[in-house]
Order: structure tokens, then C-alpha cells, then sequence
């Protein structure tokens, strides 16, 4: 076994972007089977969103990232103040996502604790 210091950053597995994967998932996890993930195949053509099951409650955006996207972001997290707020009186659950390779599961958590979506947690 690798010895370990508290410099060393948690890693997680990446989901695979699949909204079967994600929808199973979040019934292991409590949410009702009647919540789904579902592909989005265009943002602009009506014809493809036509076939988007509605309501829709949130939307997973996966998009590839690259050094100055992460440069960017850095600089501009740096300058912000950070979310301080707690407990069942705010309006938006937040997770800081704090384990690297992890945004699928924290896109996920945000997509179901927030909005109409959170009435579907058993």
C-alpha cells in the first residue's frame, strides 16, 4: 500500500456520460423511478427536442475542457467570494465538489436536490 499524505487529492471514477448510467444511479439512491435522465441531441432544432420527455427539471451540460478553460476558471472562482450558506432555509442546495474527476456525480446531486426535482427524493 502507497503511503498517503494530506496533500494528496480524492479521486473518483468518472461516470460515464449516459443517461441510463445517471438514472440508475439516482434510483440506488433514493430518487423515485419516475425521475429520468434523458439525451438531449440538439438545443436548437425543434424537431430533436421534440423528443426531450417533459418536464424538464434540469439539464447536465458535458463539455470537454482544456488548460485556458481551467486557467480562466481559476482566476475567476479566485476573485469571487465564497458560498457560505447552509441548511434547509436557502433556496439552491450547493456541493463543492472537492474530489477530483467527480463533476458527472456532483452535476447529478445538483440536478436532483434542486428545484421540482428534489420533490422526487424518497
Amino acid at each position: 500500500m502507497a503511503n498517503s499524505t494530506s496533500t494528496d487529492c480524492k479521486h473518483f471514477i468518472p461516470l460515464e456520460s449516459n443517461p441510463i448510467v445517471f438514472t440508475d444511479l439516482i434510483h440506488k439512491l433514493g430518487v423515485s423511478q419516475s425521475l429520468a435522465f434523458s439525451d438531449v441531441l440538439s438545443l436548437e432544432d425543434p424537431e430533436l427536442l421534440a423528443f426531450v420527455p417533459r418536464p424538464v427539471h434540469a439539464l447536465v451540460l458535458v463539455f470537454p475542457t482544456s488548460t485556458a478553460y481551467e486557467a480562466r476558471k481559476a482566476e475567476s472562482e479566485a476573485a469571487r467570494v465564497e458560498y457560505t450558506g447552509s441548511g434547509a432555509e436557502q433556496d439552491v442546495i450547493w456541493f463543492k465538489q472537492t474530489i477530483h474527476n467527480a463533476c458527472g456525480l456532483y452535476a447529478i446531486l445538483h440536478a436532483v436536490c434542486n428545484g421540482e426535482a428534489r420533490r422526487y427524493i424518497r
